[in-house]
């Protein structure tokens, strides 16, 4: 109706314009992502790429980076160094072990059979032993301090009881010692422990001496009782001969 008023109208104004009537139909979207059988997306995780790690950790290959103090002065690593240096002073014994696999547990009950013999454990930073250790009479020890590593300490030379201390923990590992001054290595810390003690040596020293002057008198009479014995055999000969002769 409406177009064919606009028709007689254009008509009367001597002028026809072109309409097209256009029908336009609205498609719904039925196109959605379908999903994925149980069964397929059982096999695409057993089938998904996995790159392989590499053969040596990237902690082991690129270096540590030490981040820089600035010029200021580490207050925990000053008194860390102190600290170290009044362990080597006041002990006479101190033996380095290597922590390899113990747990926390049984570590707490090695330090308890030790801190029984007034041996004691100090773990300190590799940092701060490099630096003090490199000034001190134990800079042969360093090499030794590699990895986890730990000392322990005596203000007396108590090898036997720390060999059986640690007979109970085979997860740490001994690997040298300084004992009254003296470097020892494993070997030489196990044959430091089969020793006598020292009441053992000081009794026989005093067993030696008392024999020594035990014998001391018979050893200044024995030329004289050997002379007199001497001339009473000759003595004896000559009267033997005297009462022989007619």
């Amino acid at each position: 109706m409406a177009a064919t008023l606009v028709r007689g109208a254009a008509r009367e104004l001597a002028w026809l314009p072109s309409l097209q009537c256009f029908r336009h139909k609205s498609k719904a979207v039925t196109r959605h992502k379908k999903a994925i059988h149980f069964e397929r997306q059982k096999i695409l995780a057993l089938t998904k790429y996995i790159a392989p790690k590499p053969a040596i950790s990237e902690s082991c290959v690129k270096p540590k980076v030490i981040a820089e103090d600035n010029g200021k002065e580490n207050l925990l690593e000053k008194f860390q160094c102190s600290q170290l240096e009044k362990v080597i002073q006041e002990n006479k014994m101190v033996a380095v072990f290597q922590r390899s696999s113990i747990g926390t547990e049984d570590f707490l009950h090695l330090r308890h059979r030790l801190h029984k013999h007034e041996i004691y454990v100090k773990i300190f930073p590799l940092q701060v032993i490099r630096k003090i250790l490199g000034q001190s009479h134990l800079q042969a020890l360093l090499p030794l301090f590699i990895g986890q590593t730990f000392i322990v300490v005596s203000s007396h030379a108590k090898v036997k009881e720390m060999l059986q201390a640690i007979r109970t923990a085979p997860q740490i590992q001994l690997l040298g010692a300084c004992v009254d001054n003296r470097l020892l290595s494993k070997q030489g810390i196990v044959n430091y422990s089969k020793l006598p003690s020292k009441e053992t040596l000081q009794g026989q020293i005093v067993g030696t001496l008392t024999m020594l002057t035990a014998q001391t008198p018979s050893l200044l009479t024995h030329h004289s009782t050997q002379l007199c014995t001497m001339l009473e055999q000759h003595s004896k000969e000559e009267g033997k001969e005297t009462t022989a002769r007619p």
